[in-house]
Order: structure tokens, then sequence, then C-alpha cells
């Protein structure tokens, strides 16, 4: 792609603006707000059948968004029945909202908010329930480990498991996890694909083949390409590729393996957004871009799993996963920072101007893990059980080279006057490191049905996770750095009661734990080796109806979850101690289903009040908001068919409130209210054309935030796609 200086791109914006679309003025954030008062979350009536089973997203039909189950064996009831919020995007919304990435469809999610890549490691990162989530991504109940942007072109839905979840997925979980489920194959032939376009410019083409090779074997393949820039970022690129095969055997029958392999590849122009000056986003043009042309950022993704789903009865299964995965990932993207009294690499002439970091690494991540649940239904007199038992074992390193570069280059504010050269800087190597990481965790949760009406649930688990880190670096005497190693030890637990009235209601309370161990995400050094896990605790008190005879759905919960030991540095004797306090009060609403007959909707709002409550050594801190917890957070989409049954309209807003960017909370990023609208009409029987407007009020948003930086929304934009299935 041939890329143009940044005085063209202002120029052809300029251009294209005068002919462009009049602007639409944002709408008030109370008229928002009075459709937002409802955070996705599905569940069904009907109890799950036992035994392995395929489970997938309803098609499109009369509830296009619901899903009455998790597609986790750790999970084997309904939802409705789930002492927990959960809440799951479907295949179909994402595909209304052109939503090609994780973090587009986790934007369906209130109470998250999204986090800007720090320290050249992008890729996804967020908060959830008001604590960092970075870490609790999984692949089909697998941790997906990495420092990369996860494309949703293989994703049948995505589950949100909110509330602390260690008694299931082990370390972290504190605000809950993100399960991403993988597409597999099935016995019945299908074929599909999609081309878009879009302003920016936009483009991107999937490919999705289901082809039967016997009477219970398929095979699935999945494509990918896009090259794609940001409406009114125009120096931000990104070039994705993809291709995931899944080959089954024993479909249907009670012994199925499943053998599948992700690959993913990127080579984009990252972004860093605009750097805080007096507590706020530098006030510049949207598409101000304060990089180089050398930024850049290059990752490979192979994710092999083989799987074993085996039913000796319809009362005892068993699931076993094996897994490789390997991320590498090499990036040199320019950090904006502002210049200030006493700041490095600014001279006296540029201190109202911008100093240019080049944080550039190295990284290769990799997980081997093996993974086995069994679960079993019997009867202990007038109790019956649903008990899954497994086992999880697991080695984890990450490789990573650190380079740092020196010497003076600031430059202004303004746009025009921006270099847009490489750094003529020299380039010293300052980490050179190894960690590697051994788990086991031993769990066990019971599903106990005292009576029709009443459920108890207990989960109990058991993780020990050694760390060893390597300073690899050599020293001006040959010698490299010290080694570190760290062993935790843990026990989480969960305990929920469920009251079940009537079969369209239910009501719950749950009390869980989840701890947080120093090199949570492979990485320790001298000063927290040694430091026991930060531990979690939480207590969720909800509410699941399912209304207009089962066909919307409504969930309601409040809950607190306190971080009782938080870890904090000790400057003077350079060490992390467990000394700090954090709490998260808050409660959620949301529905999903069908209102009426081709009008459904999906919608939620999440109220947070997330507070460190005590700090040893930042005692002025005391009191302030989390950071990137946004207060307020809500989400509304809804679609419906015009008469006809060949046209389909929907949209609806996001709206976050303000974020605080660092502990002190000195560095604000203001709430915004974003809208999106889609258009699509069945051409024929296999062909649909689709019109996704994004941002359609083209409001000047930042909706990810990092503690340097801040990063601005895309403008307005438009992306027209052709869909074709048979």
């Amino acid at each position: 792609m041939r890329r143009r200086t940044p005085i063209q791109n202002r120029k052809a914006r300029r251009a294209r603006s005068k002919s462009c679309a009049i602007r639409i003025r944002p709408i008030a954030r109370g008229l928002a707000l009075s459709f937002l008062l409802i955070t996705p979350s599905v569940w069904a009536d009907e109890p799950r059948k036992r035994g392995v089973e395929e489970i997938e997203v309803i098609g499109r039909g009369d509830n296009p968004y619901a899903v009455d189950e998790s597609t986790l064996s750790k999970f084997p009831g309904s939802l409705q029945d789930a002492p927990q919020s959960i809440t799951i995007i479907p295949k179909n919304l994402i595909q209304d909202q052109n939503a090609t990435t994780l973090r587009d469809a986790l934007r369906n999610v209130s109470g998250i908010g999204l986090s800007a890549g720090e320290g050249g490691a992008q890729g996804d990162d967020f908060t959830l329930r008001g604590y960092s989530a970075k870490s609790d991504i999984f692949i089909d109940g697998v941790r997906d480990q990495g420092s990369y942007f996860r494309d949703s072109f293989n994703l049948e839905a995505v589950e949100v498991f909110k509330g602390p979840t260690s008694s299931f997925f082990g370390r972290g979980s504190t605000g809950g996890v993100v399960n991403q489920v993988s597409k597999s194959p099935r016995l019945d032939p299908a074929y599909s694909g999609v081309l878009s376009g879009g302003n920016g410019a936009y483009f991107r083409g999937a490919a999705d083949v289901n082809q039967p090779l016997g009477e219970t074997t398929a095979l699935r393949v999945n494509l990918m390409a896009q090259d794609s820039e940001v409406v009114d970022r125009d120096e931000i690129e990104t070039d994705r590729r993809g291709l995931a095969l899944s080959l089954a055997t024993g479909i249907g029958t009670s012994t199925q393996w499943t053998l599948s392999h992700l690959f993913q590849k990127e080579d984009n122009v990252p972004d860093y957004g605009l750097p805080y000056i007096d507590g706020k986003p530098a006030r510049v043009d949207r598409d101000t871009f304060f990089g180089t042309d050398g930024d850049f950022e290059k990752t490979k993704v192979n994710v092999t799993t083989l799987r074993l789903d085996h039913e000796w009865s319809d009362s005892l299964s068993l699931r076993s996963t094996l897994r490789y995965s390997h991320v590498d990932r090499a990036a040199a993207p320019t950090a904006p920072r502002p210049c200030a009294a006493g700041a490095t690499q600014c001279p006296q002439a540029m201190m109202d101007g911008i100093r240019r970091g080049r944080p550039e690494r190295d990284a290769v991540e990799t997980i081997f893990s093996q993974q086995t649940d069994v679960t079993a239904r019997f009867e202990t007199g007038p109790l019956a059980h649903t008990l899954t038992t497994g086992l999880e074992l697991s080695r984890e390193t990450f490789d990573l080279t650190r380079f740092n570069n020196s010497g003076p280059f600031s430059i202004g504010l303004d746009p025009d006057a921006i270099d847009t050269n490489v750094l003529p800087v020299p380039r010293t190597r300052s980490v050179r490191s190894k960690t590697t990481a051994l788990g086991v965790g031993v769990f066990a949760a019971d599903t106990i049905e005292i009576t029709r009406q009443l459920d108890l649930v207990l989960g109990l688990r058991w993780d020990t996770f050694n760390t060893r880190f390597e300073d690899e670096l050599p020293r001006t005497d040959g010698t490299t750095g010290p080694d570190f190693k760290n062993k935790d030890r843990n026990l989480s637990y969960r305990v929920g009661l469920v009251l079940k009235p009537t079969p369209t209601q239910s009501y719950y309370v749950s009390y869980g734990t989840s701890f947080n161990p120093s090199a949570e995400s492979l990485s320790l050094s001298m000063e927290n080796e040694g430091t026991d896990p930060e531990k979690n605790r939480s207590i969720e008190l909800g509410a699941k109806l399912a209304l207009l005879a089962g066909s919307l759905n409504l969930q309601g919960a409040v809950f607190q979850i306190d971080k009782t030991d938080a870890r904090e540095t000790d400057q003077a004797q350079g060490l992390a101690l467990l000394d700090g306090e954090q709490r998260v009060r808050g409660f959620e609403v949301s529905v999903i289903g069908r209102l009426l007959p081709g009008w459904n909707m999906f919608a939620g709002y999440t109220f947070l009040d997330g507070e460190t409550r005590d700090s040893r050594f930042t005692p002025a801190n005391i009191g302030n908001e989390l950071q990137r917890v946004p207060r307020h957070s809500a989400t509304l989409w809804t679609t419906a068919r015009m008469p006809g049954d060949r046209m389909e309209i929907g949209g609806g807003p996001t709206y976050v409130s303000h974020r605080f960017s660092n502990a002190a909370n000195t560095n604000k990023v203001d709430g915004y209210v974003r809208w999106d609208a889609m258009v699509s009409y069945q051409l024929t029987e296999n062909v649909e054309l689709r019109l996704n407007v994004q941002n359609v009020g083209d409001a000047e948003i930042f909706e990810s935030a990092g503690g340097g930086h801040a990063v601005p929304a895309p403008g307005r934009t438009f992306i027209v796609s052709s869909s074709f299935s048979f």
C-alpha cells in the first residue's frame, strides 16, 4: 500500500469532507441513557441435555442473539441456573455489527474498559468489573496468553464470565474471564463468505467452508485477509491474514476427536495515539500522528489443538484438550510523551512540545497445556449431583528482548511540523530475558439439586504456579544478570445458592475467591520475587427472568469485589509489598431476546464504583478511582426486520463515562456516546448486501486509554459487504 505524507493526507481529507454527508449532531446523553438501562446475557428454560454434544449459536431465526448454554464442559448446566453473570456474544451479533476483532465484539459488554498498549506491548488489553483481564483470555477453555489483536473470523461466539472464577480457570480472573468459542466441523455441508470495502481505505474478505468427509468426519476451513487504514488516522495501517483448519471424526458418536490449527499474521503500523498534556489527551486534530515512517508491529500466531470428547453414558463424560500455542511479536512503535521540566530528550526550547520514546521489543510467548475435565451426574439419597472434576498441566514461556533508543528527538504540537522520518538515534539492547512457568491445577465443582426449586453450587481448586526468570543480558564482565524464582500455592473456592421458584425465574447469591501471582503475566524481578499472590474475594446477588413467554430474558446483579492485599512498591527498599486495598462495588442489568417477531435486542448497563481504599506507600491515592474503570457504561443494539422479510435495519449507541488513566487520577479521558447503524438486504436466497456505519455522529472520542497516552477512535466509517451462503 503506497503511503502518503501527513500533509497530503490532510489535504485529501479536507477535500473529501466538503463532499461527504452532513455531520450528524451527537444525541444528548440523557436520551442515550434512557435507552441504556439494560448487559447482554442469555439463558434458557430447558435443562441441558446430558452427554457430549456440539453446542451451536442459534441461527438467524426467531431469536438470533440467544444462546442458552456455555460450550465449556466446566459449566454443564443452563446459564439461567448459574450463580453468576454470564454474557455471550453470538456469531449473528458479530456479523451484524461487522465486528472483525475481539475488541469490537467486547464493545457489546458493559462494564469493560479498553486499555491502550504500553511499553511496546500492544494487543487485547481491558478491565472487567474494574480489574485487569489482559491475562484472562481463553480459546475453548484453554488460556490464550499473548500480546496480539485477536480476529473474529474463526469465532462462533464470545463468552464473558463475570466475577472471580479462579475455582475454574486458575490464576487471575479477578473481574472475570473471556472465552473465545472456535468454529468447529459439522456433518452438514455449508459454504459461506463475505467481501467488504469501505472508506479509510478498508478491504476485507473471509470464507467459511464446512465439508463432510464421511458419515462421522468433517473438515472446516476458515480464511481471512484484511488491508485497512483508520478513518481520520491515515498513517495507521492493518495488514492481517488468517487461516483456521479443523478436522473432526466421530461426530455424533460417543467418541469424537478434533484436531485444529489457527494461524494469524499481522504487519501493522501501530497507534500510540496522543499524550496527556495538563491532564487531558493533547488538544490537537484527531489525525495527528506523532509516530515515524519506521513504526511497525509484526505478529505471527500459531495455535494447535487436539481435543477428545468421550461419553461413556448419559451420566458420565470426558473432555481432554492438548494445546501448543506460539506467539511471535516484534514491534517498534513511537510513544509520545509531553516535554516538561527535567524531562530527558527534550532541549529547553522544546519544553512545550512532545518527546518521542521508542519502546522496541521482540517477544515470543508459548504455552503447552493439557487439560482434562470429567462430568458425572449421580444421586446420593434425595440429592442429585452434577459433578465436574479436572486436572490442568501447563508450561508457559516468555522470551523478551527490549531495545532502548537514545538521543534528543522532541517535536512540536503543530501537525504540519512533525517529521515522520525514522528516528536517527542509536539503538542498544536493554533487556534479554526468559521466563518459564510450570502450572498444575486440580479442581472440582458440584451442583447439588436439593429440591427442584433449590440448588447448592460448590467449587474448589488448588493451583501451584512455579516461575523462573533468567536475565540473559551480557554484562561488561561477560556474566549475565541474576535469576529469580517464585513458587505460589493457592486454594480458590466458590459457594452459590440458586432459588428457582418457577421455570422462568431464578435468584442467586454467590461468594468466590481468586488470586493474582506476581508472575501472572510471566514477568518477575528482584522487586516482586517472593511476593505472595494478591487475594480477592467477591459476593454477588442476582436474578434472571424469562419474559414474554421466554422470548425476552432479563438479568440483573449487584456485586462487590475486594482486593484485600493489593501489590505496592516500596521505593526505599525496592520491593513489592502487599500493603494496598482496592474495592469495586456495582450493579448491572441486561436484556436480550425478541421483543416482537423480527425485532431483537442486545443491551446492558453497568455501574462501577471502584476506589483505592488503602495505600501504605501512596496515601494520596486513597479514595481515588481505579485506573481505566468507567463509572457508567451502557450498550444497546437492536435490529428490526421490515415487511417482506428481505430488509433489516439496526443500530444503537454505546455510552462510556470518564476514566482516569493513572492511580493518582491526574490524567483523565472524557466520556462519550458512540452510535452505530446497519441496514441489510437479502438480494437472493443465498446473497445478502449490508451497509454498516460505525461512529455515525463522527464523534471525536477516546475508546482506549493507557497510562501515558489515549488512542482516538476512528471517524465515521462506512463498510459495504456482500455475503453469500449455501
